[in-house]
């Protein structure tokens, strides 16, 4: 009898214990007010400069902060600014697919914002260097090619899609025999 109590205990406890699957945290209560002072104080701790490191924790709450903002106040130019820190940040510690999906999310809904083709290039970017997903990056690579050809990071797209898998050392080399066949043609 006592063994059945504490199972069944066990099973509430358990069954309490489980998650729906959507993620709440504090942060999605608060008003963009608040989040912006958290957003603020939390991106002053994410980094120790004693041990020179990056706070993963402070870093993941800074990113939940920066997201909840946007989606708070999705018509705050100050969402965007937000969400691209986020991804820089979630790159910062590693965490690829979240900074690809913030990324996402800023090309998608927040199209006006000056960076959001930057947010396109560093999708493809971190595909590519980060991950080494080269097929994946060459398409997003090209997308962006194709949509903002005259962008500020359009020449920096084509040397990265000419050199897509290739080692800095593949790369310098090749350099050094195009300057060669350069100065045999002179």
């Amino acid at each position: 009898m006592r063994l059945l109590l504490v199972l069944m205990l066990s099973t509430l406890f358990l069954a309490g214990c489980q998650s729906d699957g959507t993620k709440s945290t504090a942060t999605e209560t608060m008003d963009a007010a608040t989040l912006s002072k958290k957003i603020q104080t939390t991106r002053n701790q994410i980094y120790n400069e004693k041990n020179n490191k990056f706070d993963t924790g402070k870093a993941m709450e800074y990113i939940e902060s920066c997201q909840a903002y946007a989606k708070v106040s999705p018509q705050d130019p100050e969402a965007a600014k937000y969400l691209f820190q986020a991804a820089e940040t979630a790159r910062s510690i590693k965490k690829y697919d979240l900074a690809m999906t913030i990324y996402d999310q800023i090309y998608k809904d927040f199209s006006s914002y000056p960076k959001a083709p930057q947010a396109m290039f560093l999708k493809a970017f971190t595909l590519d260097s980060e991950m080494q997903q080269y097929d994946q990056a060459k398409a997003i690579y090209q997308e962006f090619m194709d949509k903002h050809p005259t962008d500020e990071f359009a020449d920096d797209t084509k040397f990265l899609l000419e050199n897509l898998g290739k080692s800095d050392e593949e790369i310098i080399k090749q350099f050094e025999e195009q300057q060669a066949k350069v100065k045999k043609e002179e």
